[in-house]
């Protein structure tokens, strides 16, 4: 379907959402700056318009987005969702939602949140909470087994000035 032939069915929507974005960057070249050069200038193009763009894209290897970051540059908001360090599939939609751009937004409303959702007595709900606080309390925890702040760092993956600061908050040392 060309982009004419989209824009006559989102006529009267404000979103547009774009599920994915390799369905769009079909001329091989999907990963290089050029591939995705008219895909950027019809959503521009769509913004002037008063449209809001959700692309969906699918991440690389290393969990970065596949291909080019030129794709970043117009963009106002990056959202990149991975799974907890502890995660395991029987905790079936469970993830940690990161902003890696967010133009226009900050503070309280761009903290990374850890999501889950559950189903009680037939009703779907959402839980969330933000990853300081899950990260505070596996610090706590990992501190009340034993582990010397180091350990910690190493366990979690961060800096051991981050569980310094955590244990300090918390009461921990």
């Amino acid at each position: 379907m060309t982009q004419d032939a989209v824009e006559t069915h989102i006529e009267q929507s404000d979103l547009v959402i774009i599920d994915n974005l390799s369905a769009l960057v079909r001329s091989g070249k999907e990963n290089e700056a050029e591939g995705w050069l008219p895909v950027q200038e019809w959503a521009l193009r769509l913004r002037s318009k008063g449209k809001s763009i959700l692309f969906i894209h699918h991440s690389g290897k290393g969990g970065q987005q596949r291909g080019t970051s030129k794709r970043e540059d117009v963009l106002d908001t990056v959202i990149g969702l991975k799974h907890p360090s502890d995660y395991s599939p029987e905790q079936g939609c469970r993830f940690e939602l990161h902003f890696e751009k967010a133009r226009g937004i900050a503070g309280s409303d761009v903290k990374p949140l850890e999501l889950q959702m559950t189903s009680v007595n037939g009703m779907t709900t959402w839980a969330y909470r933000t990853i300081d606080v899950t990260r505070h309390e596996k610090i706590l925890e990992l501190k009340e087994l034993g582990l010397r702040p180091a350990e910690i760092a190493k366990e979690l993956g961060i800096n051991r000035s981050t569980v310094t600061r955590h244990l300090k908050v918390g009461g921990g040392q």
